[in-house]
């Protein structure tokens, strides 16, 4: 078993990992959060923040540089829990939420908050920002996960000979360096499967324990260089306001002094895991979609 580099930050996790710290409370507070978000999906916690019957959705009239400022505005406030196109992460798919309970209703919960859930953003965003935000929200709809077109058990065979179970998990087997794949049929759609395995490092997942980690992206590539001239590059791991622990593409751990490095530059869109375009043709890139579609877990 390799030895992992702890230092003392809040328990970060990566599915399957947990770095120091009382892993129960960990747990719990994942529960909490997770009962508020099912319970929010669900509307049971919508409808006391909504005092009343939706109201009709106002037209936003907003211009493209207000929209630009909307998007960057959600990005940079609302992605962590909601994803960056609104389809859901920690927190709840928003897509068309306006146009279902109303532009007032939404800037309200933003305004306001919800209890045990969403926090308030008035001390962090004026009117006018949070009447971007809704008009940008209203700019996206559901997009089309896509449909399953290989052959599941011809894509079995793509996976292991492709060399993913060195650095994935499926049911207990396999290596660790990148996420674990025993559900993630259920959790990731047709396209999104594809384009990570074409363009892997374009659209991050979110930290799944967000209340321990901030909610970073899990995977996020990052490119170091320590004040003697040495560079590191690999996977986060963890990070602090002080520290930063690293996996590289050989599954060995850095753990490094922000304080002690001459760059630190963290590259969403990059990644330790090979792009197979490529290296594969349509028909076998289908082939492992389909497969790796199928994994949902126990049934």
């Amino acid at each position: 078993m390799r030895a992992f580099p702890v230092v003392c930050y809040a328990p970060f996790d990566r599915g399957y990992r947990i770095v120091r710290g009382n892993a129960m409370t960990a747990i719990r507070r994942f529960a909490i959060a997770a009962l508020v978000i099912v319970l929010y999906a669900a509307g049971a916690s919508v409808r006391p923040a909504f005092a009343g019957s939706p109201q009709d959705t106002k037209a936003v009239q907003l211009s493209p540089e207000q929209l630009d400022s909307g998007k960057k505005t959600f990005e940079a406030t609302c992605s962590t829990c909601h994803g960056l196109d609104g389809g859901g992460a920690m927190g709840p798919n928003i897509q068309g939420i306006p146009f279902r309970l109303g532009v007032d209703a939404v800037a309200n919960v933003i305004k306001s908050g919800m209890p045990g859930g969403m926090p308030a953003f008035s001390s962090q965003l004026d009117a006018q920002q949070i009447q971007q935000v809704v008009g940008y929200l209203l700019t996206l709809t559901h997009k089309d996960e896509g449909k399953v077109t290989g052959d599941a058990a011809a894509g079995k065979q793509v996976y292991a000979s492709s060399g993913c179970a060195n650095c994935h998990t499926i049911a207990g087997e396999g290596g660790d360096n990148g996420p674990e794949l025993t559900t993630v049929g259920q959790l990731r759609g047709p396209n999104y499967l594809r384009n990570t395995i074409l363009y892997p490092g374009t659209d991050l997942p979110q930290a799944r324990a967000f209340l321990e980690s901030g909610g970073q992206l899990e995977f996020l590539f990052v490119h170091a260089v320590t004040k003697d001239g040495r560079t590191v590059e690999g996977t986060r791991v963890a990070e602090d306001s002080f520290h930063i622990v690293l996996e590289d593409a050989q599954g060995q751990f850095h753990s490094l002094r922000k304080d002690q490095l001459r760059e630190l530059e963290k590259q969403p869109g990059k990644s330790t895991m090979p792009s197979m375009k490529g290296k594969l043709s349509d028909r076998q890139v289908n082939d492992l979609v389909a497969y790796l579609a199928g994994l949902k877990g126990a049934q």
